[in-house]
């Protein structure tokens, strides 16, 4: 008899093996809910991670700008641009051009007179540092630029504004930053 009771019970398996159309619906309804709490968390630190390397990378080359500038700005005496260069009439096509007198390396220590340029092309979205003959991009994706001089201050200043813009694939970030460059060396304040 066990011999039988064995065989029964194995055709018995054998007719409930597998689901019901019900248990798999519901299966598949919890693993449609699952992937698509999943596809929503990834796409969410994507779009996360796209903007703060945005910010990153806009950030950077305003910073980028701003420290190449600094030391040409400091020992610079302001600029005397025309047509342009007041809070009302800010430069945007003119080039911003410095000029100052420097200590060379060599042990005379007799300063040398030097001019250095600061021009943006909006084609290519960059602002480019000449010095002589030797160029060399100090910001990019630069989409709005223009600079003026401040008068109101017992030394001017020179006042540059500055917009970065990172595209991605699913956003843009733009960065807008005012720098204000105090000259330290050259200017006086009939200037």
């Amino acid at each position: 008899m066990s011999a039988y009771s064995k065989a029964e019970l194995a055709a018995r398996r054998k007719r409930q093996a597998g689901f019901t159309l019900i248990e798999v619906i519901i299966a598949t309804a919890l693993g449609l809910l699952v992937l698509g709490a999943l596809t929503s968390v990834v796409v969410t630190m994507m779009i996360a991670d796209n903007t703060a390397s945005g910010r990153i990378e806009a950030s950077s080359q305003v910073r980028n700008f701003q420290f190449a500038a600094y030391d040409d700005f400091a020992l610079a005496r302001p600029p005397a641009p025309s047509g342009c260069g007041t809070p009302t009439a800010r430069c945007t096509t003119q080039d911003l051009v410095l000029t100052g007198t420097r200590a060379p390396n060599p042990s005379d220590g007799v300063p040398v007179s030097y001019t250095v340029r600061y021009a943006w092309d909006p084609s290519r979205q960059v602002v480019t540092r000449y010095a002589g003959t030797a160029s060399r991009v100090t910001a990019s994706n630069v989409t709005a630029y223009s600079w003026y001089i401040d008068r109101a201050g017992f030394y001017p200043t020179v006042v540059v504004n500055i917009t970065v813009t990172i595209p991605s694939y699913n956003a843009t970030y733009s960065e807008s930053q005012t720098l204000r460059f105090y000259p330290r060396v050259t200017a006086t304040p009939s200037q």
